[in-house]
């Protein structure tokens, strides 16, 4: 028992790290949700976040002033609890306004400002989050028709630059590209595999496994005055390497007779995913006959099956983990004495 309290305000803390980006004719919008409330407690009675949107026909970089926003904006979506988990992209809710109720060249025409307010289970909030302006430049249309070629060590990337921008004109400008890569088909979240966009139509994927099935996206990208401006995704294409690729054939192979046996010795293969070795020997009919049943695993090998006075001939083998097979060792031969 005690002295009647306060009863407890949980409103959740301000956004502020709303961040907005061109993608294509598109402008995606990314934020983190608030952790804790304004008192200091978990924030763990969110409900909703509402976000509002202002077109202007304006300088893009012109200074937003937040009170002509709070007044001019409209509500452009509402973004429900139960539906956080379907726009999260790691530790940050992602979506993009496509701005279909407006034409491309309105849109090009245009500049967005945008700002979010968050909201607890009893429609309290703290205000805007930070806003944020975008204006949609002139980009091309993703590139078109990927093809692959495969190596064992990449998967090569090769497409059709785009010929036309968003708004049908021609393409221009000097086009670069972002390669995009994920592991589950039509993913949410991609990796992008171009530290710095390309400027040549093709790109190895030198970070692939090996049987990995892959999903690639490209996205064509232009300097702007607000730094690289990207298209929307091309059309997502699959691509597995298969592993087909055997190891090299072993390497210095030596035979050694001690008067009953001969040893084999060579040196050892370095393929990540070798699996071991087969001997084959030939006496003078030059048939050669796999002596080892098994793949064996050391770089070396005694024929204890041999008969004094005969001379053998030995081939060797590497093989990896997916059943191919190298090429022959050089023949060496030895004579029992």
């Amino acid at each position: 028992m005690g002295d009647p309290l306060p009863p407890l305000i949980q409103i959740p803390e301000r956004i502020s790290d709303l961040a907005a980006t061109q993608l294509g004719r598109s402008i995606k919008l990314s934020w983190t949700l608030p952790k804790l409330n304004t008192d200091g407690s978990a924030a763990t009675t969110l409900s909703r976040v509402e976000i509002y949107r202002l077109r202007e026909r304006s300088d893009p970089v012109a200074t937003l002033d937040s009170k002509h926003f709070s007044e001019h904006a409209v509500k452009w979506m509402v973004l429900n609890k139960v539906n956080f988990d379907a726009y999260q992209e790691g530790d940050r809710i992602v979506l993009s306004d496509s701005l279909q109720d407006l034409d491309t060249s309105e849109v090009l025409q245009s500049m967005f400002a945008y700002a979010i307010r968050v909201l607890n289970n009893k429609k309290q909030d703290a205000g805007f989050s930070n806003l944020v302006s975008a204006r949609v430049y002139l980009a091309p249309n993703p590139p078109d028709s990927i093809r692959f070629s495969f190596g064992e060590e990449f998967i090569k990337l090769s497409w059709q630059p785009p010929i036309l921008n968003i708004d049908g004109s021609p393409v221009t400008e000097s086009v670069k590209y972002n390669v995009y890569r994920a592991t589950i088909h039509q993913a949410r979240v991609r990796e992008r595999l171009t530290s710095v966009a390309v400027s040549q139509n093709e790109f190895q994927d030198t970070t692939m496994a090996l049987g990995q099935v892959y999903f690639y996206t490209v996205r064509a990208a232009i300097d702007s005055k607000e730094g690289v401006v990207e298209s929307f995704d091309s059309k997502e294409y699959e691509a597995k390497n298969v592993d087909t690729y055997p190891p090299r054939a072993p390497a210095e192979v030596t035979a050694i007779s001690d008067g009953s046996s001969i040893s084999l010795v060579w040196l050892p293969n370095t393929e990540e995913d070798l699996a071991g070795y087969y001997v084959y020997r030939s006496g003078v009919e030059r048939d050669f006959k796999r002596l080892t049943p098994q793949a064996i695993t050391t770089a070396s090998f005694n024929d204890r099956s041999v008969e004094k006075g005969n001379i053998y001939h030995y081939r060797v083998k590497a093989m990896d983990k997916m059943g191919n097979e190298s090429a022959d060792s050089e023949e060496v031969s030895e004579k029992v004495e």
